[in-house]
């Protein structure tokens, strides 16, 4: 009788000193808004500060191809790249060629989420594109990009092969901000 007891006492739910029992769960507002319809998606995601609505824009379209997305079917990393800023309200180097986006914008000295990554690929001009969306443990840059294996990929790129990152240049985040809040107002 007296084992029942005790083990009935262990098993009382503990409470910060000083709460009382009705206290306990008194704050149960989330600690990040819930989106409850389109509308209120569509708001959150004009939010978006800067570059992660690049990265988004770019997740939106993983899995597709070239011809689902109406770009050429050769060599579209650029093409890509140009599609994603002009979707996310922005306009890009207008070029096919990955290495048009080495003076688009502002040069980091590493990857940052929602930068550009242009990588080296044998051959004078060669190159591939596409946006950050991390790294993994070694430092090396998980990229979104197009025509990663005919399709939009996310992949882990050697940090070698990277020339440069660079974060679209300021007009652009303003051209994508002031998109996403028209089409929010449109709504």
């Amino acid at each position: 009788m007296m084992v029942c007891v005790f083990a009935g006492g262990l098993a009382a739910p503990a409470l910060a000193a000083g709460t009382k029992p009705s206290d306990r769960f008194a704050n149960t507002e989330p600690l990040e808004t819930i989106t409850r319809s389109r509308n209120d998606a569509a708001e959150a995601e004009a939010q978006v500060p800067g570059a992660a609505g690049v990265l988004l824009e770019a997740l939106r379209w993983r899995g597709r191809t070239a011809r689902q997305l109406g770009l050429p079917t050769q060599l579209w990393c650029a093409d890509f790249m140009n599609f994603v800023l002009h979707k996310a309200g922005a306009k890009g180097t207008q070029s096919r060629a990955a290495r048009s986006f080495l003076d688009f914008g502002k040069r980091l000295d590493g990857p940052r989420v929602g930068a550009i990554a242009i990588m080296y690929r044998k051959g004078a001009n060669n190159g591939h594109v596409g946006v950050v969306r991390g790294t993994d443990g070694q430092g090396n840059p998980i990229v979104v990009s197009g025509n990663h294996g005919l399709t939009v990929r996310e992949s882990v790129y050697p940090k070698a092969k990277v020339m440069a990152y660079v974060m679209p240049p300021d007009y652009v985040l303003e051209e994508m901000a002031a998109a996403a809040r028209a089409a929010v107002a449109a709504k």
